[in-house]
């Protein structure tokens, strides 16, 4: 119960006002035509005027995330029906699972820097596109057509108990042939294929976002964010979709659902695979583009590096990361609970995912028409407090048999998204604030890697603390008092740990104005910006690690992957 951006190049010569302001004077910051900021359109940071969104480059940019949105509607939602349900996968493994399949988001920032630094053809971005989404494209084409395995337990045919009898009992009564007991090993392959998806669609969305922090400088004060808040709101009808499609075409028996029919999963891959063909042809024949000479590396690593020493950039850095690694401490019985005591289904699972999206489009849509000015600070604390005391309740009446019902428990949850779509717009309009000409990638890939990278993280942390816990599959199924403190525990931790995130928000300035006053003002610090760069590694090299054993058979027993600990 308890989880990213758009278009055209402008030409490389214009100065941006977030260069200029970090070298020398606010009013005085001049453009290459001798223009100062004051004479830039109402507080543009760059000139070029706002993105007619009915236009042309406009409709190949939401294209673009429209298709996004429908792979990181998909891939996710499998992790009920398919790898909890079908492949009977631990609580800890389907945590791991729903962080590796959005671990692309953990690179961003090496993507940006790919398609600020290094154009093909004179072209930063549309190379990029295309080459993502071919890797997406050759993956999901072979996930499409290879054969997936057979179910746990067949429950087509018999009526699949939480907790498997003794194989005594299945060859005595002769059920022993609807079990599958590998099928946990078996989902290995689709996820490692899902993973390399994920950076395939992940790499096209980062030159997408550069294009985004391109044109949403050219945007007046009053309205910056308007194109960012669009973008994403396609974003998350292509997601609706694709959850509504997981939602009844994987509502079967064998996954844990109520319908006599279901799809395989190679059909969800096929459904993934369509868009992404499609967008190979829009990059090609639809999305514009200026052709414009890269930033040599020498000089995107000295201008990096250069904004990075900033106070403005290391400590938005640290906010979005302690806050994200608090506000995503999650807790690993959270699928496990979800289907063996509230009893949810995938239909219900996955309308469940296609509300929390609309609210998560809504909410984008009501602070850009209304909140691009209110104080950062106020929103989050405000949707997180909020939310944790409907969470709990919930979470709390379902451990202890006070109200076990479907709809209740992920009905009532969806509040959470609020929230969450607060922290990731304000990371996404900070972004466009610190940008410079040149690493626009890299910077938008940054501030929301930070944030990205935090939720791998956090889930190690939890998955080694709950792997104390008798919180697995089978204690799950005993629902016994001794079980129900334990989980009880879990969460406990987990909502104390998202409580503790608002401490940080001191770190976050209030508003989009304060944030360029710091920029002016805040001074540079080698040190910060080194410990950025080391603690940015470290938190990638661990989670990406520390996740990826939670799925292979050899390594999954670790503590450290959220394993009750191997035995010799």
């Amino acid at each position: 119960m308890s989880k990213a951006t758009s278009q055209i190049q402008i030409a490389e010569e214009r100065a941006s006002y977030i260069l200029s302001a970090s070298h020398g004077d606010y009013a005085g910051a001049k453009t290459p035509d001798g223009k100062t900021l004051q004479e830039l359109e109402d507080g543009a940071l760059t000139e070029g005027g706002a993105l007619n969104i009915f236009s042309r480059e406009a409709f190949a940019l939401f294209a673009q995330y429209f298709a996004i949105g429908i792979i990181y509607g998909m891939l996710p939602a499998l992790q009920m029906p398919v790898y909890n349900n079908y492949l009977r996968l631990e609580g800890y493994q389907t945590s791991a699972y729903s962080v590796l399949v959005t671990l692309g988001w953990s690179f961003k920032v090496f993507f940006g820097m790919l398609s600020d630094c290094f154009p093909i053809f004179g072209y930063r971005r549309k190379p990029y596109m295309l080459f993502g989404w071919t890797v997406a494209t050759v993956c999901l084409a072979v996930m499409t057509f290879s054969p997936f395995g057979a179910p746990y337990c067949d429950a087509r045919k018999i009526k699949c108990p939480s907790v498997t009898p003794p194989i005594a009992n299945l060859t005595r009564d002769n059920t022993r042939q609807y079990y599958n007991f590998d099928a946990p090993n078996g989902g290995t392959k689709f996820i490692v294929l899902t993973v390399i998806v994920g950076f395939g669609y992940v790499m096209s969305d980062c030159a997408a976002d550069a294009m985004v922090v391109q044109y949403a400088q050219r945007e007046p004060l009053a309205i910056r964010g308007r194109t960012q808040t669009a973008i994403y709101i396609v974003r998350y009808i292509g997601t609706m979709l694709a959850q509504l499609c997981v939602a009844f075409m994987m509502n079967g028996k064998v996954y844990g659902g109520t319908f006599d029919w279901a799809t395989t999963p190679n059909v969800m891959y096929a459904i993934c695979l369509v868009p992404c063909v499609c967008i190979i042809l829009s990059t090609i024949f639809v999305l514009v583009e200026i052709k414009t000479d890269g930033t040599t590396f020498r000089e995107w690593v000295a201008s990096f590096w250069s904004l990075l020493k900033t106070r403005v950039m290391w400590q938005v850095c640290a906010f979005k990361f302690i806050n994200s690694v608090f506000a995503s401490f999650g807790a690993t019985p959270a699928s496990p609970i979800a289907k063996t005591w509230a009893g949810v289904t995938p239909l219900n699972d996955s309308l469940s995912g296609v509300l929390g999206s609309l609210i998560w489009a809504l909410m984008m849509t009501f602070i850009a028409k209304w909140g691009l000015n209110w104080n950062w600070r106020w929103i989050i604390a405000g949707t997180t407090l909020v939310i944790i005391s409907i969470d709990s309740i919930i979470v709390y009446l379902t451990i202890w048999d006070v109200v076990r019902n479907q709809w209740f428990f992920n009905g009532v949850g969806l509040a959470e998204y609020v929230p969450s779509a607060a922290r990731f717009m304000v990371a996404s309009y900070c972004a466009v604030e610190l940008a410079d000409v040149g690493n626009e990638g890299a910077t938008y890939g940054l501030i929301t890697t930070v944030a990205n990278l935090a939720s791998p993280f956090a889930s190690v942390i939890y998955k080694l603390i709950d792997s104390y816990f008798d919180v697995s599959q089978a204690q799950i199924s005993k629902d016994d008092t001794h079980v129900r403190y334990q989980v009880s525990y879990v969460y406990l931790i987990s909502y104390s740990f998202k409580i503790a995130a608002l401490g940080w928000l001191f770190l976050l300035p209030p508003q989009k104005t304060e944030l360029q006053e710091l920029k002016r003002r805040g001074g540079r610090s080698v040190l910060a910006g080194g410990i950025c760069v080391f603690v940015f590694f470290f938190a990638l090299v661990f989670s990406v690690t520390t996740n990826f054993m939670s799925i292979f058979p050899s390594t999954k027993c670790y503590r450290i992957a959220g394993g009750q600990g191997c035995k010799k």
